[in-house]
């Protein structure tokens, strides 16, 4: 024991801080200093994407990107389905033509080059209207979707509407559609509708 002691006092561990006036040495480790902060960094917003019907136009072959939900699912089963339409009218952004547009196959405007796709959301996709055909036995009318963004809105709807190729537009069985009456009338169209906050709808 006197040997420990002795061994101890050499190397000061048990030898107390009044008797050998030297800091007690300790056998356990100091803990490390804390690491300062890490330096805020910018996050960057998640972009998500969404299911979205790819299109392609009749007239210019460019893709025109609407969000399925936003055409109320008119593609998708019978269950999800909040109108019940065989095709689809829209404005390719691109040449400025109106156009019919489908997913099922044998129905006016269906395409093998028609898919769906992700995609991110951009700007709000509505239902402008139900456009009849001339035909009038016909009971298909034609939902026309378009998209509100920082260009089109709400407010100029009247002013570009006109001033698009209006040519060509057919019901989903064939019949020739015409422009909408609203298009000559002084005051504004107000009765676009979002579908993807909007329930069941029936052409009106």
């Amino acid at each position: 024991m006197n040997i420990l002691r002795a061994f101890g006092e050499q190397i000061g561990i048990f030898t107390s801080a009044d008797r050998s006036g030297t800091k007690q040495l300790s056998l356990v480790g100091s803990e490390p200093a804390s690491a300062p902060p890490a330096p805020a960094q910018d996050i960057e917003p998640i972009e998500i994407e969404t299911p979205h019907c790819c299109f392609y136009c009749a007239w210019c072959e460019s893709s025109i990107l609407l969000p399925h939900d936003g055409l109320g699912f008119a593609f998708g089963g019978p269950q999800i389905r909040k109108i019940e339409a065989r095709s689809i009218g829209t404005i390719c952004g691109s040449c400025g033509h109106v156009g019919t547009y489908s997913l099922f196959r044998g129905c006016q405007g269906y395409d093998t080059r028609h898919r769906f796709v992700p995609s991110p959301l951009a700007g709000k996709t509505v239902l402008l209207d139900w456009l009849p055909c001339d035909e009038e036995t016909c009971v298909f009318k034609l939902p026309f979707f378009i998209t509100f963004d920082e260009d089109l809105t709400e407010e100029n709807l009247k002013e570009w509407a006109p001033k698009w190729l209006w040519n060509g537009l057919t019901c989903s069985v064939g019949h020739i559609v015409q422009p909408p009456r609203w298009l000559f009338q002084t005051r504004p169209h107000r009765a676009a509708l979002d579908l993807a906050r909007a329930g069941v709808q029936r052409p009106r």
